[in-house]
């Protein structure tokens, strides 16, 4: 998952609330005997490659079906994607298929403009909700119903370079935030051009995520009517990582390109530790090639450990044909089958979503092969969804406005959580 842009749930809310009643029409109609179906996507740079290639495989083993896949924008915290998508929606005229980021899917479910996928996936024999990996739908239920299928998915893992922790004297990945910041310390070598950062925080909501229930505290409250992150345990957590960057230990990248510069200064060697997501990790070990020796841990935690879903789900939109809705179930369920996953997780590093695809005997292997994989599938028993609201989506950005405070701009933590506290409570109450 890539949190790049910032947008508000609010605007979202209000995007579907003028969708006309007049109904879908698909782009393209059926021609002869070939379906056509219409898939808009948001994952950017080699992952769109990679997902065209997908769509291309499906094409050529689907003579009766042809489905169009179109990058448009990123998907992440309500970017372009979502926003056309919403768009699309008002205007009555949204593709068959779309990626929905999975904090943006209880947004659209409320709508009532997704498809509900229940009945679908509990006949389906591929996507049958007990054939996913535990957790795995943790994002694509909205009141007790199923409006998604995961189509990307992850979680943040520590990545970490296991040459610098050897030559450091360090054994292990720290297991809590006190441990990081103290490895931190030790790993900072060097000065000017050559330095080396013992850390690369990146500074997005989806890993604070994790933070706030690692410090035992909570995005919002019980009922779902106040935030309730600005606590004395999550703000000892970030103001450990803002230490190390007024004192020289953390590389902070800022701009809207800040997450693909804070991987590439893992690969670079710039950072020996860095919060990332497992999606990132085939682009990691191709750039790192064999220049050092690297792995992935759990996310730090300290009082429990738990982690958000990241990724996107793939949604059916509301009343289309029924040729286009037969055609695009067999485009998800091709795309979730075990072979296919499998095939999308050694392309990308996301993770495979199927039961059957990690108990392969080759997906076995390749794990041994590439233990950094492992991590994130271990990881997955601790995966949780943030209490559901339709203004989930503008509570995480106000938190991210207040990271950027604190890591960009080095402003006192305290007072930007209670800013951002503030904000999502005037109007989670308003």
């Amino acid at each position: 998952m890539k949190s790049k842009y910032l947008a508000t749930g609010a605007a979202i809310v209000t995007a579907v609330g003028i969708f006309t009643a007049a109904g879908h029409t698909s782009t393209f109609a059926s021609t002869g005997n070939v379906v056509n179906v219409t898939f808009w996507y948001g994952i950017g740079g080699q992952l769109s490659s990679d997902v065209q290639t997908m769509v291309h495989q499906f094409n050529a083993t689907h003579p009766n079906i042809h489905v169009t896949a179109t990058y448009e924008g990123s998907y992440s915290g309500g970017g372009p994607e979502q926003q056309k998508l919403l768009a699309a929606l008002a205007a009555g005229n949204p593709p068959d298929i779309a990626q929905v980021e999975v904090n943006s899917m209880g947004v659209f479910a409320l709508s009532g403009k997704l498809m509900d996928l229940t009945s679908f996936m509990n006949h389906s024999a591929i996507d049958k909700p007990s054939n996913f990996l535990n957790g795995m739908l943790v994002s694509t239920e909205w009141n007790g119903k199923y409006y998604g299928v995961p189509l990307n998915r992850s979680v943040p893992v520590l990545f970490y370079n296991k040459t610098m922790f050897a030559k450091a004297g360090i054994q292990n990945p720290p297991k809590t935030w006190t441990q990081l910041v103290a490895d931190a310390k030790k790993l900072t070598k060097g000065s000017g051009s050559s330095k080396v950062y013992g850390y690369g925080p990146l500074v997005d909501w989806w890993p604070w995520e994790s933070m706030v229930w690692s410090s035992g505290s909570h995005i919002l409250s019980a009922n779902g009517t106040s935030a309730a992150f600005n606590t004395p345990s999550l703000n000892h957590i970030l103001s450990m990582q803002q230490s190390l960057v007024k004192n020289g230990d953390a590389l902070v990248e800022t701009g809207p390109n800040y997450w693909n510069l804070m991987t590439e200064d893992f690969i670079k060697g710039k950072i020996a530790m860095d919060t990332d997501s497992i999606g990132d990790a085939a682009q990691v070990k191709q750039g790192v090639g064999s220049k050092f020796k690297w792995g992935t841990a759990f996310m730090p935690s300290d009082k429990t450990l738990n982690v958000p879903p990241g990724g996107g789900d793939m949604a059916i939109m509301n009343g289309i044909p029924a040729d286009q809705l037969k055609a695009s179930e067999a485009f998800i369920e091709w795309w979730t089958s075990p072979k296919q996953t499998l095939e999308w997780s050694k392309m990308t590093g996301y993770l495979p979503v199927q039961k059957a695809a990690v108990a392969e005997k080759s997906y076995q292997a390749y794990l041994k092969q590439n233990p950094q994989f492992k991590t994130a599938i271990d990881e997955l028993k601790y995966q949780k969804a943030a209490h559901p609201s339709a203004h989930l989506l503008d509570v995480l950005q106000y938190a991210m406005q207040g990271l950027q405070g604190i890591f960009d701009e080095g402003l006192p933590v305290q007072s930007q959580m209670q800013q951002a506290v503030n904000q999502a409570n005037s109007l989670l109450k308003g």
